[in-house]
């Protein structure tokens, strides 16, 4: 990749779709009613608390069966995987790609009207642990947001992709890098970052939106002398100690609260940091405005099995044994599932959703810390494999989005029923570098059993499994539900699932062509319910499974309608066929 940035912007833009020109500016206020906008998708979890509700419900469990393709299009590119959630606006889907390409695509007629296309310092595909995936983008005022995967925050136009601002996050060459869809609150652009296998020290940053200025910088694990230091050894280890913020957060107006899940502590094995570790594998509350940690909870203290606590915090207002509760509840890669008080951090229950897990007898239900944690299953520095730990490191639950349906009560989510073995490393490999692979074990997964993935359904306020769905391959792709009672999702096989929120019937499938990483959408257009999933082998799946690879957004509806237009996703080439 050559040393510079390239901005693509089709020359088709003066002519296309004069609408975008027109299009009205993403709010705060728009952003905070996001879950009252009925017909748009406007931010990465549809609204502030990552519910992925839609009130739309034309589509039911009844008619599902109808749906039906309107258009598709290809991403093109090198396949590096899709695992985008993509946002609706005035008639506009705006979505990345792998490599954090970004498209504006005119939802009527399924042609781009631009799209962005960065290039990179040769050397940073050695720094992205997992491929080149990204997850999402950020609308705000007339504005795309793109975290790069270099490090970079850039605002693009929303008429025609031209770059506004460019902001930089960090050094990639030192391991940083980021993938993630910004949080923006206000007019704050919050963002998290990646590293953990390199030695990052985590942390959040926010930006000014309207012109890319630093406001505030957090970090995720204490330097001595702050709150939580005593839980690291007396050297130098917190400087290296991981901590990353790789997923999207979730933000509470009605308290102006910012809560985000935190990653692995650096490197893997524990007896390279002794101590609980604060504040990985956590889920954390801050002030948006400020940056200033209100309250936190661990899930896995010293965590040597790579049990990332980045899953984005779901907010829920539940009845748990009879009384009123503000919750954020969570998936974990642990094995279980947490209900979490989020006005103050108390723990309030957790259940496992892995058959068999190992690491610890269970989670204590008075404190929330696992009880009789299973030294055993610690790799030892230049010891021998251990094995059979459960969950293996990808979970449980890994990235992949949850969806809550607050008038069923249920959160969706899909859980993998697998193992794994770790290895870690020779003492003379554990030396911190910036920038090298700083990872301290070596990973083995395994099968267990003839079905991996599990989608399954939680009364969160009756703390149970109240229906699941078994699949052969493990499940990677996002959810989304519906007030018309459907639930959409994805499967490695390549099929776009649909089925019925209350039981769990299935009740229509597609198949894309290569297997679904990323999370379904639904949106209005002229009075009719459309529903989009991005399709694209990729990602970590990619290390298990050889399949092929893809890079297409579909569209489906019932009695759906497309409007070609005069125009196309394909370019003269002028040199090859001048005009005369």
């Amino acid at each position: 990749m050559k040393p510079t940035m390239r901005l693509v912007a089709l020359a088709l833009i003066a002519v296309t779709l004069p609408a975008i020109a027109h299009a009205k500016p993403v709010t705060s206020e728009d952003l905070v009613k996001a879950q009252e906008n009925t017909g748009e998708w406007l931010t990465y979890g549809r609204d502030y608390r990552n519910w992925r509700y839609s009130p739309l419900t034309e589509i039911t469990p009844d008619n599902a069966e109808k749906l039906s393709p309107v258009w598709a299009m290809s991403t093109g590119g090198q396949f590096g995987g899709l695992e985008s959630t993509p946002l609706f606006r005035d008639g506009v889907l705006y979505f990345s790609a792998d490599y954090a390409r970004v498209f504006a695509v005119d939802a009527k007629t399924g042609n781009i009207i631009w799209r962005y296309d960065p290039e990179y310092e040769d050397g940073l595909s050695a720094m992205l642990c997992c491929g080149p995936i990204h997850r999402g983008i950020a609308l705000k005022d007339d504005m795309v947001l793109v975290a790069r995967l270099d490090a970079k925050l850039v605002a693009l136009s929303r008429t025609d992709g031209k770059v506004v601002w460019e902001a930089k996050i960090d050094e990639w060459k030192n391991g940083v890098t980021t993938n993630s869809a910004p949080l923006v609150v206000n007019d704050h652009v919050i963002v998290g970052i990646s590293g953990g296998e390199y030695g990052v020290r985590g942390y959040l940053k926010s930006f000014n939106a309207k012109t890319g200025a630093l406001e505030w910088q957090t970090f995720t694990v204490p330097a001595p002398g702050e709150p939580g230091s005593e839980t690291w050894p007396k050297d130098d280890t917190w400087k290296s100690g991981g901590g990353p913020t790789w997923l999207t957060g979730s933000y509470d107006a009605e308290t102006n609260t910012l809560y985000w899940g935190i990653g692995n502590p650096a490197p893997w094995p524990a007896e390279t940091h002794v101590g609980d570790n604060l504040w990985t594998e956590s889920m954390l509350a801050f002030d948006p405005d400020t940056g200033k940690m209100k309250w936190g909870f661990q899930y896995t203290p010293n965590d040597p099995w790579d049990y990332d606590g980045m899953a984005t915090p779901i907010l829920v207002d539940a009845k748990v044994d009879g009384q009123d509760r503000k919750l954020a509840v969570v998936s974990n890669r642990n094995g279980f599932f947490y209900a979490i008080d989020r006005s103050n951090g108390q723990f309030v229950y957790a259940f496992p959703l892995v058959e068999g897990i190992n690491w610890t007898t269970g989670i204590d239900p008075k404190t929330g810390k696992p009880m009789n944690v299973n030294e055993a299953l610690k790799p030892k520095v230049g010891g021998p494999q251990v094995k059979t730990i459960i969950p293996g490191l990808e979970g449980g639950t890994n990235w992949f989005p949850p969806a809550y349906d607050p008038e069923l009560g249920l959160f969706f989510t899909s859980v993998n029923q697998w193992g794994m073995g770790l290895t870690a490393w020779e003492k003379t490999k554990l030396v911190y570098k910036p920038g090298d692979f700083y990872q301290g074990a070596d990973y083995q997964m395994y099968r267990m059993g003839d079905t991996i993935g599990r989608i399954k359904a939680i009364d969160v306020t009756n703390k149970k499994v109240v229906w699941e769905v078994k699949s052969a391959l493990p499940l990677f792709s996002g959810m989304l539900v519906t007030k018309g009672g459907v639930l959409f999702t994805g499967d490695l096989r390549g099929r776009f699932l649909a089925y019925d929120a209350k039981t769990g019937k299935e009740l229509w499938k597609f198949q894309t062509g290569s297997g679904i990483n990323a999370s379904p959408v639904t949106y209005e257009l002229d009075g009719k319910q459309y529903v989009a999933i991005l399709s694209g082998l990729g990602g970590d799946p990619n290390f298990y499974y050889s399949a092929p690879k893809g890079g297409m957004l579909w569209v489906f509806a019932i009695d759906g309608k497309v409007n070609e237009g005069d125009l196309y996703n394909t370019e003269v080439i002028e040199k090859m066929l001048p005009r005369q």
